[in-house]
């Protein structure tokens, strides 16, 4: 195959993303693919994480976008220049490409704009298209539809921030669902744990807030509102699904209790076990809930659902992450090995799926069984 590699971007979780693509298209050039690697964010071909020979295109935007920089003072780049660069990128390879594989994370790469802008120009991509990747990336609308399929989630709120200087009450918090403290605060459209606090004492309220609103640290681009969870005590698992193939459960025991963005990404902060040693009943339980929230939301290829579940309770689902990360530290590689499914391959099936026409990927049901189960899984 021949594959582009895009990679980077605006986001905060840039750095990972970078390691993800670098991972992936060091894996399919070993495996013998043609590779060329994009950067989102500088909008530039990296040639040193592409294929040896593979010929890299001068992007010249205006030629292949004409007009597009006439309305710039001194023809410099507009603020969707990233955009219109990797249109750009996508003409100059209509023909040598196959696929473009989408390891990106967060902001533009996760909330479905990079997909609307390939769809427009018709160019196969890996992954959700744009309404499932918007629908996952906003966890309030996410969570909504889990509510109206019946799949559990922590009691939850959209809190607004205060401007900056005030405080929010929290009384607040007390008056929701959440009902009060431990909570867990973090933003609305955002992934990789970024921006995430685990608030136990009143003290850490207005922090968390802070933190969640802006990231970044950029008060200028700070949210309005963030997304507040009731804490479930108790494991973290996740399921991972490759196609119509839901594969073996993780478990996720971090050294701390929380698993937050350096225990997600340190080497040796975090242990796993896979496949989770879960009673039938509870793993049976976990995979239709992702399942049907895959198919609910419209998603495609790859993708992970992540859960809480306390002892003796029903598992609570978080979140579906519709590009997950494919770094040394990432999950859907451990869940795919358990499976027998090298990287190599699951990167393969990814693309593969990539390359179906979208118009004829259907859903085979969210019930019971519609799934298939892996063969590390049974």
């Amino acid at each position: 195959m021949k594959v582009w590699v895009i990679m980077g971007g605006m986001a905060s979780e840039r750095e990972v993303s970078l390691d993800s693509g670098r991972a992936v298209a060091e894996a399919l050039i070993e495996g013998g693919h043609e590779v060329l690697a994009y950067e989102l964010g500088e909008g530039r071909f990296v040639a040193e994480h592409s294929t040896p020979g593979f010929e890299v295109p001068d992007l010249k935007v205006s030629e292949a976008l004409p007009g597009v920089l006439s309305a710039s003072p001194g023809g410099s780049p507009p603020e969707g220049a990233w955009a219109l660069r990797l249109l750009a990128a996508a003409s100059s390879l209509r023909g040598q490409a196959e696929v473009a594989f989408l390891a990106l994370h967060g902001d533009v790469g996760e909330n479905g704009t990079a997909q609307a802008l390939l769809e427009a120009v018709r160019f196969p991509y890996t992954g959700s298209g744009p309404a499932a990747s918007a629908l996952a990336m906003d966890k309030a609308l996410s969570k909504r539809l889990m509510q109206a399929l019946g799949v559990a989630t922590p009691p939850w709120a959209l809190i607004p921030v205060p401007p900056p200087g005030a405080e929010a009450p929290l009384s607040l918090l007390e008056e929701t669902p959440v009902g009060g403290l431990p909570a867990v605060v973090k933003p609305n459209a955002e992934g990789s744990s970024v921006g995430i606090t685990l608030v136990t004492e009143p003290r850490q309220w207005s922090a968390a807030l802070a933190l969640a609103a802006a990231p970044q640290g950029d008060q200028g681009d700070r949210a309005s509102e963030v997304i507040v969870e009731k804490y479930i005590p108790g494991c973290e698992l996740t399921v991972a699904i490759l196609d119509r193939t839901v594969l073996p459960i993780v478990e996720i025991i971090p050294k701390t209790s929380f698993y937050d963005y350096q225990r997600k990404y340190g080497p040796g902060e975090t242990e796993y076990r896979v496949p989770a040693p879960l009673p039938r009943e509870v793993e049976r339980t976990l995979k239709d809930d992702a399942w049907r929230l895959y198919v609910a939301l419209g998603c495609r290829g790859m993708a992970r659902i992540d859960f809480r579940q306390a002892p003796q309770d029903e598992p609570q689902c978080l979140e579906l992450n519709t590009i997950p990360g494919l770094t040394t530290t990432s999950l859907v590689p451990k869940a795919a090995r358990a499976a027998g499914i090298t990287f190599l391959e699951l990167l393969e099936r990814v693309c593969r799926v990539g390359m179906r026409p979208r118009d004829h990927y259907p859903a085979r049901g969210a019930g019971r069984k519609a799934w298939e189960e892996a063969p590390g899984d049974s």
